[in-house]
Order: C-alpha cells, then sequence, then structure tokens
C-alpha cells in the first residue's frame, strides 16, 4: 500500500517553473527544452489542482499597474519632491527620472516573470537566486512585520481625504474616533469580500477607478495649460535657479519619487493569472509609459499655477492647492474625493496583489501551507485574503504609525535591489534556463544601482536608528524563525506537524486546497 506523503514532505523538493509551453528537466542548470505540452491550467484541471482563473488581459493588466501606482502620491507628494531639490525644472527632471527608473525596474522584472511565470514575483525570484531564507526574510519583513502595517496607512489615508469631504481640519474639525476607524473597516471588509468573491468584478472596478483618476490628473493638467496659453509662466521662469545638491535631501526626493512610482512589478505578483504570459513586456511597457505621461504633465501644471512657496508649504494635498486657485472651495472638495478614490483603488490592487503573494509564499513552503489555500468555488486565495483583513484591522485600530512605515520603506528597497542583482546571477547559475525575455544587463545594473542608492542614504540621515530596528527585527528575528519553521534540516517537527493540521483544518471548511508549487 503506498505511504502517504505528507505536506511537509511535499515542501521539500520544489521545482523550477517554466513558460506554460515548455517543460525542463528538474536539475536547471541541465534545464533544456523538451516536447510541447498543453497549457498549464489544463493540466491543472485535468489534475483535480485548485487554479485560480486567468483573467487578466493586456487592458487589464496595464489598469492594474496605472491604478496600483497611481495612488495619493501624485496628489500629496509634489510638494515634498520640491521642498528637497528647490528648483521647478529640478522637480520636474526628478519625476522624469523616476519613470525611467521604473521602466527600467519593469524590463528587469519582465526576464524574471517570463523565466517563472507563475504568481508570486519577488517571493519567487529571490528563492531561485539566492535560496529558501532570502525569500523568506523578505516575505518575513514586507508582509508578516510591516503589510498590515502598510495597508493600514492606505486606509488611514483614504480615511484622511474622505472626511475632508465633510469636515475643515483647517478649521480643527474631524470625525468621531470611533467613526473614522468604523468606516475604515466597513471599507476594507467591503474590499476583501469583493476580491474573494467577484474576481473578475474586482477588476471591472479597477478599470473604472484607473479612469476615474486619469480624469483627476487630467483636470490638473488643463489648470497648468489654461494657466500658461494666458502667458504667465512667472512660476516656472526660476528654471534650475537655487537647485540644492544636498545628497540626503536627493535621497528624500527620490524616495518620495520612487514611492509614487511604485506598483510597476504588481503584474509580476499577478502572473499565474494573465491569459498569455507573453504579453507583460506591453503590460509594464504601456502602463509606465501612461503614468510617466501623466506625472509629467501634472507636476509641470502644478508649477506653473503654484509658485516655489506655496508649493513647499502646502499643508494639504498640494492638487487641492492647485484647484484652488481657479475652482475655489468646490475644486478643494473635487480633489478630496478624488485623492480618497484614487486611494482606494490603489488600495484594492494592492490587496489583490499581495494576496497573490501571500499565496505563493503558502504553495511553495515560504509561510505555512494554509496561505496557499484556493478556494475551490470563488479561484482565490481565502485565507491570505481573510488573514490580511485581520492584520490591516489591527493597524488600523491602533492609529497613524506613518513614521515607522516610512523608514520601513527604505528597507524594502533591498529585496528590489536583489530581484534586479539576481538576473545578473542566474544568467551563471542557470545559464540554460528558459528566457522568453532577455534583457541587457545594463538594465539589472542600473535597477541595483538605484536600489543601494536608496537603502544606503538613510543610514547617514536621523532615520538610521529606526532602519537599523527594522533590520535588526528582519536578521535577529527572522533567522530564527527561518531554521525552526522552514528549514527542511532544522525546522521543529512539531511545528511541522501542527501547521499541517491547521492547514487541513481551515482548508476542510473553507473548502479550499493548496496547489503546491
Amino acid at each position: 500500500m503506498p505511504r502517504k506523503i505528507s505536506l511537509a514532505e511535499q515542501y521539500s523538493d520544489f521545482k523550477d517553473q517554466t513558460p506554460v509551453d515548455v517543460v525542463v528537466s528538474n536539475n536547471d542548470a541541465g534545464a533544456i527544452p523538451m516536447e510541447k505540452k498543453p497549457n498549464r491550467l489544463e493540466n491543472d484541471e485535468e489534475e483535480g489542482r485548485v487554479t485560480m482563473d486567468k483573467n487578466i488581459t493586456l487592458i487589464r493588466g496595464t489598469c492594474i499597474i496605472v491604478s496600483t501606482i497611481i495612488g495619493t502620491g501624485i496628489f500629496i507628494t509634489p510638494n515634498v519632491i520640491s521642498k528637497n531639490v528647490e528648483s521647478p525644472a529640478m522637480s520636474i527632471l526628478v519625476w522624469f527620472g523616476g519613470g525611467c527608473v521604473a521602466t527600467i525596474g519593469g524590463i528587469t522584472f519582465c526576464e524574471l516573470g517570463t523565466m517563472f511565470p507563475s504568481n508570486g514575483a519577488e517571493i519567487t525570484y529571490l528563492r531561485k537566486a539566492y535560496g529558501m531564507m532570502v525569500s523568506f526574510l523578505s516575505c518575513f519583513l514586507l508582509q508578516l512585520c510591516i503589510g498590515g502595517l502598510r495597508r493600514a496607512i492606505q486606509f488611514l489615508s483614504f480615511s484622511k481625504y474622505f472626511w475632508a469631504i465633510f469636515y475643515d481640519a483647517k478649521q480643527g474639525e474631524a470625525p468621531p474616533w470611533i467613526l473614522d476607524k468604523a468606516v475604515c473597516i466597513l471599507v476594507l471588509t467591503a474590499i476583501i469580500a469583493i476580491i474573494m468573491i467577484y474576481p473578475k468584478v474586482t477588476l471591472k472596478i479597477i478599470n473604472v477607478m484607473t479612469a476615474a483618476k486619469l480624469i483627476s490628473v487630467s483636470v490638473i493638467i488643463a489648470l497648468g495649460i489654461f494657466k500658461l496659453s494666458k502667458g504667465e509662466f512667472e512660476n516656472i521662469s526660476q528654471g534650475f535657479n537655487g537647485t540644492n545638491w544636498n545628497p540626503e535631501q536627493w535621497g528624500n526626493a527620490w524616495n518620495s519619487v520612487l514611492w509614487s512610482y511604485n506598483g510597476w512589478n504588481v503584474v509580476c505578483i499577478l502572473l499565474g493569472e494573465v491569459k498569455d504570459p507573453s504579453i507583460l513586456p506591453k503590460i509594464v511597457g504601456l502602463s509606465v509609459a501612461i503614468v510617466t505621461f501623466f506625472y509629467m504633465l501634472t507636476v509641470i501644471s502644478y508649477h506653473a499655477v503654484l509658485d516655489m512657496n506655496t508649493m513647499n508649504t502646502a499643508t494639504v494635498a498640494v492638487a487641492s492647492e492647485a484647484a484652488r486657485v481657479y475652482l475655489g472651495e468646490s475644486g478643494v472638495i473635487f480633489f478630496a474625493v478624488a485623492v480618497a478614490v484614487s486611494a482606494l483603488g490603489n488600495t484594492m490592487c494592492s490587496l489583490l496583489g499581495t494576496s497573490r503573494y501571500l499565496q505563493a509564499a503558502g504553495a511553495q513552503g515560504v509561510l505555512p501551507g494554509v496561505f496557499g489555500l484556493i478556494s475551490k468555488r470563488f479561484r482565490t486565495p481565502v485565507f491570505a485574503l481573510f488573514y490580511m483583513f485581520l492584520a490591516t484591522t489591527l493597524f488600523v485600530l491602533v492609529g497613524d504609525l506613518s513614521s515607522l512605515i516610512n523608514s520601513a520603506t527604505y528597507t524594502s528597497f533591498a529585496f528590489t535591489t536583489l530581484c534586479s542583482i539576481g538576473v545578473i546571477v542566474m544568467r551563471y547559475t542557470k545559464p540554460n534556463h528558459p528566457r522568453p525575455i532577455k534583457v541587457w544587463l545594463i538594465f539589472p545594473m542600473i535597477t541595483a544601482t538605484f536600489g543601494i542608492y536608496m537603502f544606503i542614504i538613510p543610514w547617514f540621515s536621523d532615520t538610521r536608528a529606526m532602519n537599523a530596528l527594522w533590520l535588526a527585527i528582519t536578521i535577529v528575528g527572522g533567522i530564527p524563525v527561518y531554521f525552526a519553521c522552514v528549514n527542511k534540516k532544522y525546522r521543529i517537527q512539531a511545528l511541522v506537524n501542527f501547521s499541517e493540521k491547521v492547514t487541513a483544518f481551515v482548508g476542510k471548511h473553507l473548502n479550499s486546497e493548496v496547489n503546491l508549487q
């Protein structure tokens, strides 16, 4: 009678994931193309495995990236950049540079994505390039330690501009604490439910919100065009005069710009749900080009409408200040709504991508198998979404912890940088692995250089203590957990057995299965 194989044993050996129409040997270094096979989704269905539906097309993928990138950043952070570089022309140039870096990073990730066309992105790329421990540490920091905190900040940002429609913050007005938290949690619950039960509806909502965001920034662009058409160039005539070249302040400016472009890799996290992974470069190229185009025109309009002093001292969203000039208080309310909707769309995309990230981590053994559960009925990662709901709710109730998340943002650049370096590493460690897209090595080099710069700069500023805290949590906290729970040789069997029982129990009651990768 065949011996029953436990989940722990199944996790002990992982095969490289390859393009859907190619089979390679288990040995990466000696991988060679073999006969054509049916689509992976068809194989999974024939084998009775539960997979997520492939609903993402070129348009939907583009909308997901655009909606993820255009959050609150373009409405709020331009004054942070101008305050640090201190000239309108340099501010505009930095925003253009951010688009170039996002494009280069996206192209770099295209090679990784088409090498391993499944959900997960960094969680998969780090494991393939450096091994399980680095993959686990990235997940430990970005999801288990600060994941709920980051999502809570997104909902608190939404709440801030939602209530600006009804309360005047300048007059000291604010909603009751309990009402503010209740609205955040209610909206979180609704979004989680939609993502879990109606995945196709989720993509349609994202499409609508993307259109709403582009309309909002178009209004700002129109204000700038109107100002310049009247021959009023005084606000941007300063050009590069007065530019500040302090490297620390430039680091702050680049951090804000790159944060505003953050999200260009989200389709890589969802790649297992893309109908044709070969369209990944088109999705990335088109979406980043759209965002860069709108960002550039928007920032030019800000500087055309507002002088540098107003830009640098704005206490509300700089978009609201620009609208106030020509539209009065109605313009302020319009952009309060626009920023709230933008934050909401950004949050929905974030929850969608993160749920797939956690599911991939569970399926690959980086996290307990319970995270890898996929609903048989809805074809969505139910437990990952439920966990995200609990973690986010906890931090929403705690309050605004933006100082913590800002410092942790710097630390997270390290893992994106490692992924970029991984492109170069795997050219040598996996030379024969199929690469439908093979980028010039200058692209990962540029991405890695910026990542290293963004990681190093904070250590020379007043945030060094907080950065050291996050680094210590990652290393001192993450490494023991890795060896106790994940590493095949040293992990504690009692914890493995407990994890398997939890996975089986939750899977039974949620009518879900783990699709091991």
